[in-house]
C-alpha cells in the first residue's frame, strides 16, 4: 500500500503526466494543514484562513494555480524537504529552522505561546507551572521554549508530549493534563470548545512566515514579500479586512483606561495641600527644604550608578530615568517622560522581549531577574543588560508600577565566553572538546526517554594521519585537521555536535529519526557512510593535494540503560576494528565483536584465495516471455567454500566491499560474463550481471569495464547491468553521469529489486534505464490480493509511459504468469520456468532447447 501511495502521489497511476511545479503553467504546491485560524483546507480544498486567503489573492495577481496538498504538520515539513511540495504556510522564525528552510524578509503576522487551563485550575504565575502535566505539540518552537524556561526555573513540570495543538487542549479537557501551551490565536479559537480558561502567562512572541526548502524557489518568496512589504506599508484593505475577518483583532491587547478615580483624588489632595501650606506654610517650608535635600541627594546618588535606573506605568511608559539611561539614548529626564521602548529602540525584537518581560512582571505581580539583549537596527547585539524588576502598587491609587535597574554586563558575557571557549572547546579546530561533548552525550541520554530521539555516537581516527604530519610537517597537519573539523561541522544538523578529542581523533553525537531499530541502524550506517566518503575526498593544502581517509566505529543509542563512558568505549572499539579491517571502514558495535571480528578475518583470508579459482562459480538464470521463448538471463554468484559448503553472495558480497576485494571480484566476474557472451554469439538475447554499489561508485569503474570488454572483444550491447535503486539515488548526478559514459560503451541498464526502496520516480524518467526489474516481494500476493493487483498494474502502467522494458522475477505459479503476462510484462524469471543452472550445465541447455530466441 506503500508502494501504491508513493506512486500515486507522484502522478504516475494515471496515463498523463503531471507538469514540473514551477513550469510555464505556474503550479505552485502548497502543504495545507490544520491550524485555524492561520490555516485551513476551506470546503473548496483551497488553502484557507489567514495565510491561506492572503496566498490566494497573491496567487491571483502573480498568475500562479495554487496546488494544495493536505497533509499534517510533520508530513509537510517532511514533503518540502522531499521537494514534493514548494511552500509551507505558518512556519515560526527560529535559528535552528533557518538551516533547514528558507524565508522571506518581511513577517506576516505576529504571535506567541499562550497557556490554557481547565476552569478548576489556577496558574497566574510561572512557579504555579511546578508539579503540574502541560501537554504540547512535539516539534513545535512552544515545547522547545517551554522546556528551556522549566530547566532555568527547576521546575518539577511533567511534559505531555502530544502530535497536535487540538490535542494538547483535548488532554486538559480530558483531565490527563492540568494545562497546554498552544499558539495565542489557535487557543482563542478553540480553549472555549473544551470548556479552558487563559492563563496570563505568555512564551516568547513569534514571527509567521512563508517557507520554502532551504534554498529552493526563492522567486516565489521574494514575490510574497513584495506584496506582504506592500499590504503592511499601505494599510492594504484587503490585508486588514482578512486579518480583522479571521479575529486577530483577538490578540490586539486592549488600552487600559487611566484610573479617573485617581486623578480625582490626586485633585483633592492637591487642595488639601493648598489648604495646609497656607495654614502651616512655616513648618512646611521647612520640610519642603528637607524634602528637596532628600530628592537631590536621591538623584545624585541614582544618576552615579553605573547602570539605568528606570520606572515605567502599567501602559509601559517611562515616568523616571536616571542620568546614565537618558546620556545614552540621547535623552532628557524630562524628554524621556511618556515615552515607551518602541520610541527609544529601532530593533523589534529587543522592543518585543522588553515587553515580554514587563508583562511577565506586571501579570504575575512577582520580582523578575531576567539577562535582556540590546540590537541595533540591524540585529547586531549591541550590549547585554542584568535587569531586576518588581513591581511596585501605589497603596492609594492602587495602580502598579515597574521599577527597573539594568546593568551593563557586556564585558562580564565577553569574559564568560572566552573562559567557556578556553574550557570546552579546541583551539586547534574551534570544535567541543572532550568535556562538552561528555555533558551533552549526559544530557541526551537523561533525556532520551521523555522526547523518544534515539542517537548514534561515531569515533572517527583518521588513517595514516601520522605519515602526513611526519613527513610534511605539524603545519600541514594542523591544516588538514582544521579542514577535517570543517567538512564535519558542515555534515550535523543543528541539534548534533562533532568534537575534536586530540590528535586525529573525532566523535560525532548524531540525533536519529523516531524508528524502530531497524530504521536507526540504517540511518545511523548511511551518515556514517556519508562521512566516510566525504572525509576521502583530496585536501588542498597550500597548493598541494593531500589525501586522507577515516576508520569509523558506530555504537547506537536507543535507551539510557547505558552511561555516557560505556557508549564511548563501545564507539572506540568498533573504530579499532574498522582499522583492523583494513581501515576506511565503518563498524557498527555489537555484544560478541572479537567472535565475529574472528570470523570476518578467516573469511576474508579465503574470498582473497577464492578469487580467479574453482571455488567460486557461476550460475544462470533463464528470463522468458511470453511464447516462452528464453529472452534473457542474468548471471548469480556462489562460492563453493572448501569447509563451509556453498555460500550465497549476501554472506561475502558485503566482506569484499568492505576491503579492497570487490574490484577484483568484479573485474571476474564481467570478464567470465564476456567470455560466455562469446559463447552464445547465436543468441541474442541479453545477459544480465549485478553491479556492487561499491563497485559502481570507483572513479575508475567505467575505465575498467571498457578495458575487459575490449580484451574480451564481448558485444557489449548484450550486456545489462542491474544496479539497485539506493545506488541511483544516493548521488544521482554521479550515477546519471556514470551510466550514461557506460550507455556510450553500448551498455543497458536495469534498476533491480525496483519496489523495496524509496525512490525519486522523477529523477528515475531522467536516467539512462532500458529496464525495470520487480522484486519478488512485490507479485507474492497476485492474483487473490487486490492490494498486490493495484501495485503491480501501476508500476506496469508507470513503466509503458516510461518506456521501460519489465522483468519480474519469483515466479512461482501459473497464475502469477497468467496475471503478469496479461498485463503487459515483458520477461518473466523464476523457479516456475528454471532454477538457477551452473554456466556449463545453462549453456547445455539451451544448445539442446530449440525455444531460445536466436
Amino acid at each position: 500500500m506503500y508502494m501504491l501511495g508513493m506512486l500515486v502521489a507522484l502522478g504516475f497511476v494515471s496515463p498523463p503526466t503531471q507538469a514540473a511545479p514551477h513550469s510555464q503553467q505556474h503550479i505552485v504546491r502548497i502543504g495545507v494543514y490544520e491550524n485555524p485560524p492561520k490555516l485551513l483546507l476551506d470546503s473548496q480544498a483551497r488553502p484557507g484562513g489567514i495565510m491561506g486567503e492572503l496566498l490566494l489573492e497573491i496567487a491571483k495577481r502573480e498568475g500562479w494555480t495554487l496546488e494544495a496538498v493536505q497533509c499534517d504538520w510533520q508530513q509537510c515539513l517532511n514533503a518540502l524537504q522531499n521537494d514534493l511540495i514548494d511552500i509551507v504556510p505558518g512556519l515560526a522564525y527560529s535559528p535552528e529552522r533557518a538551516t533547514l528552510y528558507s524565508y522571506h524578509s518581511r513577517a506576516v503576522l505576529e504571535d506567541w505561546s499562550q497557556i490554557f487551563t481547565g476552569k478548576g485550575t489556577h496558574i497566574s504565575a510561572l512557579n504555579d507551572l511546578n508539579g503540574k502535566r502541560i501537554a504540547v505539540m512535539s516539534g513545535t518552537l512552544q515545547l522547545t521554549q517551554l522546556y528551556n524556561i522549566l530547566q532555568k526555573l527547576e521546575l518539577g513540570s511533567k511534559l505531555v508530549i502530544t502530535d497536535s495543538q487540538y490535542n494538547a487542549l483535548k488532554l486538559v479537557q480530558t483531565k490527563q493534563a492540568d494545562a497546554a501551551v498552544v499558539g495565542h490565536l489557535f487557543g482563542v479559537r478553540h480553549a472555549g470548545e473544551h470548556g479552558l480558561k487563559t492563563a496570563p502567562i505568555r512564551l516568547e512572541p513569534t514571527s509567521t512566515y512563508f517557507v520554502t526548502a532551504k534554498d529552493r524557489h526563492l522567486d516565489l518568496l521574494a514575490a510574497i514579500d513584495t506584496h506582504i512589504k506592500q499590504w503592511q506599508d499601505n494599510n492594504d484593505p484587503f490585508y486588514t479586512e482578512t486579518l480583522n475577518q479571521w479575529g486577530l483583532r483577538l490578540i490586539e491587547k486592549p488600552t487600559k483606561p487611566w484610573i479617573i478615580p485617581a486623578l480625582l483624588t490626586l485633585g483633592i489632595l492637591l487642595t488639601l495641600a493648598l489648604l495646609t501650606v497656607s495654614l502651616m506654610r512655616i513648618g512646611l517650608r521647612r520640610q519642603r527644604k528637607k524634602l528637596v535635600r532628600t530628592e537631590h541627594h536621591l538623584h545624585t546618588v541614582l544618576d552615579a550608578i553605573d547602570a539605568y535606573v528606570y520606572i515605567k506605568d502599567d501602559q509601559f511608559r517611562y515616568q523616571y530615568a536616571n542620568r546614565k539611561l537618558c546620556e545614552d539614548l540621547n535623552y532628557t529626564t524630562v524628554s524621556i517622560v511618556g515615552k515607551t521602548d518602541q520610541d527609544l529602540y529601532a530593533n523589534k525584537q529587543t522592543i518585543n522581549e522588553f515587553r515580554h518581560n514587563d508583562e511577565q512582571v506586571l501579570y504575575s505581580g512577582e520580582r523578575l531577574a531576567v539577562e535582556e539583549v540590546v540590537r541595533d537596527r540591524k540585529g547586531d547585539v549591541r550590549a547585554t543588560f542584568f535587569s531586576i524588576k518588581m513591581p511596585v502598587q501605589d497603596p492609594e491609587t492602587q495602580q502598579t508600577s515597574l521599577y527597573c535597574i539594568s546593568t551593563n554586563i557586556s564585558a562580564l558575557k565577553a569574559t564568560q565566553s572566552e573562559n567557556y571557549r578556553l574550557a570546552f572547546y579546541d583551539p586547534l579546530t574551534e570544535l567541543p572538546n572532550r568535556r562538552l561533548l561528555m555533558q551533552r552525550l549526559e544530557r541526551h541520554l537523561q533525556t532520551i526517554e521523555p522526547y523518544k530521539r534515539p542517537g548514534a555516537l561515531y569515533f572517527l581516527d583518521l588513517d595514516l594521519f601520522k605519515h602526513i604530519n611526519d613527513a610534511r610537517g605539524h603545519a600541514i597537519g594542523d591544516a588538514l585537521l582544521r579542514k577535517v573539523a570543517r567538512r564535519l561541522s558542515l555534515m550535523i544538523d543543528p541539534q548534533d555536535i562533532v568534537a575534536r578529542l586530540g590528535g586525529d581523533e573525532f566523535v560525532i553525537l548524531k540525533i536519529l529519526q523516531l524508528g524502530t531499530v531497524r530504521d536507526c541502524h540504517k540511518e545511523a550506517l548511511e551518515f556514517a557512510e556519508q562521512v566516510r566518503t566525504r572525509l576521502e575526498e583530496p585536501y588542498s593544502i597550500e597548493g598541494h593535494s593531500y589525501l586522507s581517509s577515516s576508520s569509523i566505529g558506530l555504537a547506537l543509542i536507543t535507551d539510557s540503560t547505558l552511561t555516557a563512558e560505556d557508549l564511548m568505549r563501545q564507539a572506540d572499539t568498533a573504530m579499532y576494528r574498522s582499522k583492523e579491517n583494513g581501515r576506511n571502514q565503518i563498524t557498527l558495535y555489537e555484544p560478541g565483536m572479537q567472535e565475529a571480528l574472528e570470523e570476518h578475518l578467516s573469511l576474508q583470508h579465503d574470498l582473497r584465495f577464492a578469487i580467479g579459482s574453482d571455488q567460486l562459480r557461476l550460475f544462470v538464470q533463464s528470463q522468458y516471455d511470453k511464447q516462452n521463448h528464453i529472452c534473457g538471463a542474468e548471471v548469480l554468484l556462489r562460492w563453493l567454500h572448501p569447509t563451509r559448503g556453498m555460500l550465497t553472495p549476501n554472506l561475502f558480497i558485503p566482506l569484499a566491499e568492505s576491503t579492497d576485494l570487490i574490484t577484483p571480484l568484479g573485474d571476474w566476474i564481467m570478464a567470465s560474463v564476456c567470455d560466455l557472451l562469446l559463447q552464445t554469439q547465436e543468441c541474442s538475447f541479453p545477459i544480465s550481471i549485478n553491479v556492487s554499489p561499491i563497485q559502481f561508485r570507483r572513479p575508475d569503474f567505467a575505465r575498467r569495464t571498457r578495458q575487459i570488454l575490449e580484451t574480451s572483444g564481448a558485444p557489449a550491447h548484450r550486456l545489462i547491468f542491474e544496479i539497485t535503486e539506493g545506488v541511483l539515488m544516493e548521488d544521482f548526478s554521479s550515477a546519471n553521469s556514470m551510466m550514461r559514459e557506460l550507455k556510450d560503451l553500448g551498455i543497458r541498464f536495469s534498476m533491480d529489486d525496483f519496489g523495496t526502496g524509496y525512490s525519486n520516480l522523477a529523477a528515475i524518467r531522467r536516467l539512462p534505464l532500458y529496464e525495470l526489474k520487480m522484486d519478488r516481494s512485490l507479485i507474492l500476493g497476485i492474483p487473490m490480493e487486490q492490494e498486490a493487483n493495484a501495485i503491480v498494474r501501476t508500476v506496469l502502467a508507470m513503466a509503458r509511459q516510461l518506456g521501460l522494458h519489465v522483468v519480474v522475477e519469483g515466479v512461482e505459479n501459473e497464475q502469477q504468469k497468467e496475471f503478469l503476462l496479461r498485463r503487459g510484462c515483458h520477461a518473466l524469471q523464476g523457479y516456475l520456468f528454471s532454477a538457477p543452472q551452473l554456466v556449463e550445465h545453462w549453456l547445455e541447455a539451451i544448445e539442446q532447447d530449440g525455444r531460445a530466441d536466436t
